[in-house]
């Protein structure tokens, strides 16, 4: 064995030094970034388990063309009022922070457990259903009441 092998044996080397170091880095952050995406996919089905909602009515006044929904918060989560959805009739209606109160506070976003949120819309057409969506995702659906 001469000089020329021990010499391409130690550039063989040093390429998978140069390699593996290069490597090393990026395969521990890929690691990382799944386990930070797991965590975060783990506490947002902790949040989504311990949200409930029901409803409390739904109805919609024909003399007034006004279209109340009132939904309570039954689970051990708080929620937002401005990442809560409505749809009616399939349709999406948009509220603002105007024609919402949570348990007669008109001025909070925060709907916490066993408080009621309150949303009034004017001038929809004669609604048969709603759908309240919480901002975790979990939704319900109730037949209107027309008087």
């Amino acid at each position: 064995m001469g000089f020329s092998v021990s010499g391409a044996t130690a550039v063989l080397f040093v390429g998978l030094l140069v390699g593996a170091a290069t490597l090393y880095p990026a395969v521990d952050q890929y690691a990382e970034r799944t386990a930070d995406a797991a965590n975060a996919d783990d506490e947002r089905l902790l949040t989504q388990r311990n949200t409930a909602i029901e409803t409390v009515n739904a109805t919609y006044n024909a003399t007034a063309d006004e279209l109340t929904v009132a939904v309570r918060n039954t689970g051990a989560s708080t929620l937002s009022v401005s990442k809560t959805d409505l749809l009616v009739d399939g349709s999406y209606a948009r509220f603002s922070a105007a024609n919402t109160t949570v348990s007669g506070d008109p001025a909070t976003d925060i709907w916490a457990p066993g408080q009621t949120l309150r949303v009034t819309l004017s001038d929809p057409a004669e609604p048969s259903r709603v759908k309240v969506v919480s901002g975790p995702g979990v939704a319900v659906t109730a037949p209107v009441e027309v008087r």
